[in-house]
């Protein structure tokens, strides 16, 4: 990868003074000058390489050739703080993509598998949506709602905040359009509402009985329970809603004299044609010349939808779910002896694990969920299922409501037509409605959290395949100004709020974002989707992989996120579909979408077994794209545990084709450096820096420039959340690989080396070092928390602070990279943005002038700081290191040097003081004495 003459050489000297082999790479021999003096010049004639004569004109065109040899390492260090998607033309982006990865991670997670549970119906089970059995005659069909469901429901029904303006709508119009999704709780309160406005029309219900007395019904159901006088509700036939459009008068006439009638309009349009505002108007009419009332009921996004736009349409507000939980849990626990049953109940629905489990919001259950929520937290207070038995039915939840969403036995979607005889063009899909929203609820799961704009857009291009798979050949077109954007969502369970997005020049803007009101609907639709529609998968895959391609980290790193978790559920498969394709692509953002769904697949045994030999043996492929692929992964620390293995096999990829991917074998190392086993890498990259082969040194230099230059969430990725089968990080030990050891009972056990076998890349891996002690990996929760904390520090101070084991080899490292007479130009701007960094940390705000905290009087009170930390933390992390960086009278030559640049800096020059400071801190370690008596100035 590089010459014998690139990182050393000492000042001044002639060909036959140069020091030879190993020698020659020592870094520290003699650092490069200062003021803009970058190589040492001959003073004469015999002091340059070759001499006059025959032979001079020959060893002029070798010095040339390694004068421009020369010249392209330097470039290669001048270049080391770019990232892999550099060339993408978005400034920034793999930090974008780091913080993305991050958040995905922490926010995706799909819950439970394909099967099979039990799926029972509120709607069905109290109110009768699924009808079954078919009329005769022409006349149509109606039906009286039992007077015991209306009772039932006096008792249980908790009014929502809006209710009294629902009743007196109803009361004005005659006819209600109530609006509201699936399992709201949306026909409950239209029977009740037509069971108060029909309390004047008294009657025995046929079996029930005498009448209760008639009573002062109250404006509003707050509170406990109010028995209310029985009216007489009837509800119509699905397979007479036609008449609503038909013959409304033929409806109004069912309705009996002072009753009320319930009408619940279907979510497809398959045969059915939606009624019009003036269908309703006769309706209304007819049933204020008997004293009735109508309450219809639909979906925002039915076809019948509009009509919520309309006088007679009003959204149905949600059940106050808190407490008809709490009232649920009281009446399913009344009978319990125990006094202390309902608070142990109540502290069970608080806890964090009861919580973890439901996945979703305890304030965005439905009126049927609190129910069975409450159901059986009784049954647990009351010793009847156990703790693991009640956070798995609390699971089903979220499952039940995808498989609701995808496979409803009541309303699936409808299969595809053919085509009309006179041409395929006059066609439409009565079902694209349907679809599009399906789309809209796996592209919320993928992008859940994001920006509104990327779901949309995601779901219109996932509705575009899908409705290519149904109708093959046909241009499928958008519908621009018919969305219900808050009927889509009530649909979803979704929610839309205002965020920040970090998509432009890495400056946080406000942005309106969606996700859905709970974690566990994302992973739910997902699995549901994966597991038990197979025929979704195509549309699916070929999605996945568009999206690689879209230029916005907060797209395309989560679908990577997404395809990684799915290539679990059948490896095989998703290999083949999602990852493989896109690893050997010309376009590094789909290389680096691969790689980023390899480090997801590889969250759990035995799918890490997996890829960790696919990644190993792409370590050594001879395709050039499927290395720079794994130089990537491995820099995810995920895949290869031993940490000595996973450098070898990046100084291998690095070291091949001349460097030719040297840059991103050094994002990878460095990568590595970031996290718990920061004091195992940067152990051996220390060693190699001191004793390396050739490959081994460039590799350290290049990962040295990086620490000095990128910043912490540059990448740094959380490892906490690296699947169920991870070890106590506390016992983590970088020991060789013979030492492999099972993760869980009937585990995975992790492939290795056998004992005394060499390890290592190619023929220069060192065998020695596996003789050293292994170095503690520092424990993954605190380093994630420390590290999160530092997100904005730039990267080397940040893992010297907080990873203890990583301090000195760090400065060590860093200090050759400084002394390097290649990387030295690039490790010394490094440098200075940690000075720029520490300076803007300790300015206290709200001052005139500049004031800093080591300024303040030893009685004043410090700086505040904020979230990441008290001000002038990392001046203070910037005096302990920099003295285990300085050797010696040049490299304190160097520090003063580089202050008074920044001081003299024509732009946003730094002040004296804080140069000063920094000087004095470094004298008073010891380190910094000698030169031209700077302490003093």
């Amino acid at each position: 990868m590089s010459g014998q003459n690139e990182h050393g050489g000492a000042e001044g000297a002639g060909a036959q003074d140069a020091p030879t082999g190993q020698d020659r790479w020592r870094a520290g021999d003699e650092p490069s000058r200062q003021d803009g003096e970058r190589r040492p010049v001959p003073d004469s004639a015999e002091d340059a390489d070759g001499e006059a004569g025959p032979g001079g004109a020959r060893d002029r065109m070798g010095e040339a050739e390694r004068a421009e040899q020369r010249d392209r390492q330097e470039q290669r260090f001048r270049e080391a703080t770019r990232d892999p998607l550099a060339d993408s033309g978005v400034p920034g982006e793999a930090r974008a993509a780091a913080r993305v990865q991050r958040a995905a991670q922490a926010r995706f997670d799909i819950r439970g598998n394909s099967s099979v549970f039990d799926r029972t119906s509120f709607d069905r089970a109290h109110f009768g949506d699924v009808y079954i059995g078919a009329r005769d005659t022409g006349a149509p069909v109606f039906g009286d709602v039992p007077e015991d469901e209306l009772d039932r429901l006096r008792q249980v029904y908790r009014a929502p905040a809006g209710y009294p303006t629902l009743k007196r709508a109803l009361r004005a119009r005659r006819v209600l359009v109530l609006g509201g999704p699936p399992g709201t709780g949306r026909l409950t309160t239209g029977l009740c509402l037509l069971d108060e406005v029909t309390a004047a029309a008294r009657s025995t219900a046929p079996g029930a009985g005498t009448s209760a007395p008639g009573t002062a019904e109250p404006d509003d159901r707050g509170g406990t329970g109010v028995l209310l006088t029985r009216g007489r509700v009837t509800r119509l036939a699905p397979s007479d809603l036609g008449r609503l459009t038909a013959d409304p008068g033929a409806v109004a006439d069912g309705v009996p004299d002072g009753g009320g009638l319930l009408v619940q309009l279907p979510a497809s349009a398959a045969g059915f044609t939606a009624p019009q505002e003036l269908h309703l108007d006769a309706l209304a009419a007819r049933l204020a010349a008997k004293g009735a009332y109508a309450v219809l009921v639909v979906s925002p996004t039915s076809p019948a939808g509009h009509l919520l736009q309309g006088r007679y349409g009003l959204p149905c507000p949600p059940a106050p779910a808190g407490e008809l939980l709490e009232w649920q849990l009281v009446r399913h626990l009344a009978d319990c002896p125990d006094p202390d049953a309902l608070g142990r109940g109540e502290q069970i629905l608080k806890h964090p694990l009861f919580l973890d489990a439901l996945g979703i919001l305890p304030e965005a259950l439905r009126p049927s969920e609190t129910e069975l929520v409450a159901e059986r937290v009784a049954q647990h207070v009351r010793g009847e299922v156990s703790r693991d038995e009640l956070l798995d039915s609390c699971g089903h939840i979220a499952r039940r409501q995808a498989r609701e969403w995808f496979s409803g036995a009541a309303d699936p979607l409808p299969p595809t037509p053919a085509p009309d005889r006179e041409g395929a063009d006059a066609f439409m899909d009565d079902a694209a409605a349907r679809v599009r929203e399906a789309s809209f609820r796996i592209a919320l799961a993928v992008l859940d959290g994001e920006a509104l704009s990327s779901v949309a857009d995601a779901a219109e291009l996932l509705a575009q395949q899908i409705l290519a798979v149904r109708m093959p050949g046909r241009a499928h077109g958008r519908p621009v100004f018919a969305e219900n954007l808050d009927g889509l969502l009530a649909a979803c369970r979704a929610e839309a709020r205002t965020g920040e997005e970090v998509s432009v020049g890495g400056v946080a803007v406000p942005v309106r974002t969606v996700s859905y009101r709970g974690t566990a609907l994302a992973g739910s639709v997902l699995a549901e989707v994966w597991h038990r529609h197979h025929a979704a998968r195509g549309p699916l895959v070929r999605w996945l992989r568009g999206l690689a391609g879209d230029p916005r980290p907060q797209v395309w790193v989560r679908a990577a996120v997404v395809a990684g978790e799915l290539a679990t559920a059948d490896l095989g498969y998703g290999f083949a579909e999602l990852i493989r394709p896109l690893s050997a692509a010309e376009d590094t953002r789909r290389r680096y979408f691969a790689a980023t769904a390899l480090h997801q697949a590889a969250g759990r045994e035995p799918h890490r077994s997996a890829v960790r030999g696919v990644v190993e043996d792409w370590a050594d492929a001879p395709v050039p794209a499927l290395r720079w692929t794994a130089a990537l992964a491995l820099g995810s620390g995920r895949i290869v545990d031993d940490t000595r293995r996973a450098m070898e096999l990046l100084c291998g990829i690095g070291g091949r084709d001349d460097g030719a991917h040297a840059l991103v074998a050094s994002f990878g190392a460095t990568r590595l450096v970031a996290g718990s086993r920061a004091g195992e890498a940067a152990t051996v990259l220390c060693e190699w820096a001191e004793h390396g082969t050739d490959e081994q040194i460039d590799l350290a230099m290049l990962c040295a420039v990086r620490l000095f230059c990128a910043r912490t969430d540059d990448m740094w990725q959380a490892e906490s959340g690296d699947g169920p089968d991870e070890p106590p990080a506390e016992s983590a030990l970088s020991a060789p690989s013979f030492a492999g050891r099972v993760w869980r009972p009937g585990g995975v056990r992790l492939a290795g080396r056998t004992p005394g076998q060499p390890g290592g890349a190619g023929p220069h891996a060192l065998t020695r070092t596996d003789e050293r002690p292994p170095v503690p990996r520092a424990p993954v929760a605190t380093t994630d928390a420390e590290l999160a904390r530092r997100a904005h520090w730039p990267l080397a101070l940040a893992v010297a602070v907080t990873v203890e084991s990583a301090a000195e080899p760090l400065a060590d490292l860093l200090w050759r990279a400084l002394a390097n007479r290649l990387s030295h130009e690039a490790a010394t701007e490094g440098l200075a943005t940690w000075l720029r960094a520490a300076e803007a940390d300790a300015a206290v705000p709200g001052v005139p002038g500049r004031a800093y905290v080591f300024e303040q009087a030893a009685g004043e009170s410090p700086a505040d700081g904020d979230a990441a930390g008290p001000r002038g933390e990392i001046l203070q992390a910037l005096l302990w290191l920099l003295p285990r960086m300085i050797r010696g009278r040049r490299d304190a030559e160097r520090l003063r040097w580089l202050l008074r640049l920044l001081v003299d800096a024509p732009e946003e020059p730094m002040t004296a003081a804080f140069a000063r400071h920094v000087v004095a801190a470094m004298a008073a370690t010891g380190r910094g004495q000698g030169g031209r008596g700077e302490e003093q100035r």
